[in-house]
């Protein structure tokens, strides 16, 4: 996770970041299967968010704003990987709840 957040934080943000973002997690899904859930949230995120952009204009702003949300979801999952079953659960909820924009 700690590999996926650093390439994350190298990013600019171009619709092919989301792409990849979300080969990776899927990926890292076999090695990491006690944050599988986590991960298929944050994939999901991700192509939902390419599927908007699909063939349309991606600003800068939006791109930004978008990278900074993914980029927090992930530090918080990483910082947070200690944290009691309430806190994971909620921060599972507030990803699934979310749409980056």
């Amino acid at each position: 996770m700690n590999e996926l957040l650093n390439w994350l934080q190298q990013q600019k943000g171009s619709l092919r970041t989301y792409v990849e973002f979300q080969d990776r997690a899927l990926a890292l899904r076999a090695d990491a299967p006690e944050q599988a859930a986590l991960l298929r949230l944050l994939a999901d995120l991700t192509g939902r968010f390419v599927e908007a952009y699909d063939r349309q204009p991606l600003s800068a702003e939006i791109a930004a704003r978008a990278l900074d949300q993914l980029t927090e979801f992930l530090g918080k999952a990483v910082g947070g990987r200690t944290a009691g079953p309430a806190d994971q659960l909620a921060l599972l909820n507030q990803i699934g709840a979310s749409e980056l924009a």
